[in-house]
Order: C-alpha cells, then sequence, then structure tokens
C-alpha cells in the first residue's frame, strides 16, 4: 500500500453525507455546532462556551494537523448541502506505530439519526484502508454514554479509565479509554455486510 502524503484532505462520501476539507468559510457553522443544546455537556476542548475568535483558531488547528501529518478533520455536510453539521476526524497519528486517535461532535439537531455512526463508519475506513493503521483510540469523557455506544458499535473496545485525566471547567474529568485494532475492525465489517 502507498504511504498516504496528506498534500490533499481527501473528499470522503456515503450515501447521504459528503466529508470535506473544513475551510474559513465553515467558522459560523462551526460555531452553531458547539452551541447547539447539549453539544458541549462533554465536550471538554472550551473552558467556557465557544467565542469566534476560539472557533478561528481551531479550523486554523485543522489545517495545521493537515499539513504537519498529524491528522485530518473533515467537515460533515448532508447532501446536497454543503453547510457543516458536525466534524470528524484523526489526529495524534503516528506512522511508526500506526495509530491515530479519532474525535467528532454533531450539532443536537442532527442526533440519533445516524449521522454519526455513518461518518465513524467512513472515516475508519480511511484509517484502516489507506493510512493502513493498527489501532485507532478514541477518548471518551466519563458519562458520555452515547459517544460510549456509537463506539461500541463501530467495533471498539472499553479498554479502561483514565482517572482525573484532565482538568477544565475548573474540575478533573476520568476518560474511558477505547481503541479498535485492525483485526477486529476487519472481523466486524466482515461480520456487518462490510459497510
Amino acid at each position: 500500500m502507498a504511504e498516504f502524503d496528506f498534500a490533499d484532505v481527501p473528499m470522503l462520501e456515503t450515501d447521504r453525507l459528503r466529508l470535506r476539507r473544513i475551510t474559513p468559510n465553515d467558522h459560523h457553522d462551526w460555531l452553531a455546532v458547539w452551541n447547539s443544546p447539549g453539544a458541549l455537556d462533554y465536550l471538554i476542548d472550551f473552558e467556557g462556551a465557544p467565542r469566534d475568535d476560539v472557533t478561528r483558531e481551531i479550523i486554523a488547528w485543522a489545517d495545521r494537523i493537515a499539513r504537519e501529518k498529524s491528522g485530518i478533520r473533515w467537515a460533515i455536510t448532508l447532501k446536497p448541502a454543503d453547510t457543516m453539521i458536525g466534524s470528524c476526524g484523526f489526529h495524534l497519528y503516528e506512522r511508526h506505530h500506526r495509530r491515530a486517535e479519532i474525535g467528532y461532535e454533531l450539532h443536537s439537531d442532527y442526533w440519533r439519526r445516524g449521522i454519526m455512526s455513518e461518518t465513524t463508519a467512513v472515516v475508519l475506513r480511511f484509517c484502516f484502508d489507506r493510512l493502513g493503521l493498527h489501532r485507532v483510540e478514541a477518548d471518551v469523557v466519563e458519562g458520555n454514554v452515547a459517544s460510549a455506544a456509537l463506539l461500541k458499535k463501530m467495533g471498539f473496545t472499553l479498554e479502561g479509565v483514565w482517572q482525573d485525566r484532565v482538568h477544565k471547567r475548573g474540575a478533573f474529568h476520568s476518560l474511558w479509554q477505547f481503541a479498535l485494532l485492525e483485526p477486529d475492525y476487519r472481523a466486524f465489517r466482515k461480520g456487518d455486510g462490510d459497510r
């Protein structure tokens, strides 16, 4: 398999969704995602409600990780529209160890429609088939049962709990550590009709 060169952020598609490169024009839509009801309940990346300047910094981060070949974050759009309704991607990519960590969020207006399952499936396919990863990890703030259920549905295994791993919003938060290994991913896909 040829090594992925990160020269371009590839567009990923499903029947309903288009995952494309995040651009500066997405900042209002991404801000709307984070400010939608419930979206920040377990997203501890922010000390308070996200602001316009913070959104621009995170868009710059998404561009930087692609340039540095350490990750890709895609805007999730619902066809035929091009409006960003969430994001998904991988970061902390380590080619030598063949591992990366995934993350995602979705505007609460689109919850419980199978959008994140569809999105995560296509991103995992990219990670295992195009990047040749052996391990994909995901950290979930303890208590986020919806995210944990999504990962289990995708074949991830809960490996343990990092007690008081991060300090945000004036408190320590524990993280559930999930992982999916490439052989388990292949077996899972085969058993699930090769989604």
